[in-house]
């Protein structure tokens, strides 16, 4: 079997088809009238050659699905082919998940079609000088109906007769996962640790995130591997419970610095790959034991009271080459 075969029989796609109507109609001449005063309409009812039909308000729910099936895709899997490639062994639990957002989409439409003549009516009122041109260019409930839809599709990716294409497409799905690691971890960087002396548990959330994105994606390239047990052996150093400062938090945060830069994943998964006491097998992480509700207010509540004595963490980003 070769190395192709081999990744494309451990993952499958998942495409995201969402339709949401754009609320708007195109800007004929006719419809440009002025008002008293020889004013043009708002800005809130035509803009760029379109002509604003309802509220946009009313049509952000959608969007918001749209853009959470996308995360989610995102969370357990990498651009591909137009979709996302996601290993076999979260296909199951991802499609759960899309399917209740497809339920709340289906109820978010009933609900807009419902109210639908009631969002026209609003916003013909609310641009009264703009109002026969409204109304002449609304479509019935039925059009826009057809123009709202939530579905997903799974499927698996075979090797064809002439594969040189596709061979290149999975080839560099190890490059793929390393540069959406890199922007995921930078973003993470910057909100969460940069200039830092005290982080909660809950900062450790999201670099968890990324650690079993990289283990569940490890057979699209061999050199994810030994980079999940360099993140594993700073995790086992970690405590148990209460926040993260000193040198546990220096140590998360070399490790974060070190999934900001592909270059340096690549020297650093290179580096321990020369060692023959790396396995070249996926691993697991047994979940860290977190507080209570109770323990993480109590916990909270102390260090809300207590100043914090321990010394200011810097690191430096671009020299960040104390992993290996």
């Amino acid at each position: 079997m070769n190395t192709v075969t081999r990744i494309l029989n451990q993952m499958s796609v998942i495409t995201v088809d969402c339709t949401i109507w754009s609320g708007a109609r195109r800007l004929k001449p006719e419809d440009l009238i002025l008002g008293q005063g020889g004013q043009l309409p708002s800005d809130d009812v035509i803009s760029l050659g379109s002509k604003k039909l309802c509220n946009r308000e009313v049509l952000k729910p959608f969007n918001r699905l749209r853009e959470q099936a996308g995360r989610l895709c995102a969370r357990d899997g990498i651009r591909f082919l137009g979709g996302y490639a996601v290993p076999d062994t979260c296909v199951e639990g991802l499609s759960q998940e899309l399917d209740q957002l497809q339920s709340d989409f289906d109820q978010e439409k009933q609900t807009f079609l419902a109210q639908y003549d009631q969002h026209i009516q609003e916003w013909v009122q609310a641009h009264s000088d703009f109002a026969e041109a409204i109304r002449k260019a609304v479509p019935d409930a039925g059009y826009v109906g057809q123009r709202l839809d939530f579905g997903y599709t799974v499927y698996k990716v075979t090797a064809s007769p002439k594969p040189d294409k596709l061979n290149q497409q999975v080839n560099r799905l190890g490059n793929t996962l390393r540069e959406e690691i890199s922007r995921e971890a930078q973003t993470l960087f910057e909100q969460t640790f940069k200039d830092k002396q005290k982080v909660t548990r809950k900062a450790l959330k999201p670099y968890l995130r990324l650690r079993d994105k990289l283990n569940g994606l490890a057979f699209v390239d061999p050199d994810i591997v030994p980079l999940v047990q360099r993140l594993d052996e700073g995790l086992a150093q970690l405590p148990n419970r209460g926040s993260l400062e000193g040198e546990a938090l220096t140590q998360l945060m070399e490790r974060v610095l070190l999934l900001c830069s592909v270059e340096q994943m690549q020297q650093c998964a290179q580096a321990l790959s020369a060692d023959n006491s790396v396995s070249t097998e996926p691993v697991e992480i047994q979940e860290q034991p977190t507080e209570t509700p109770r323990e993480t207010e109590e916990i909270a509540e102390k260090e809300e009271n207590v100043e914090s004595t321990s010394p200011t963490v810097e690191v430096n980003q671009t020299a960040a080459t104390f992993y290996f």
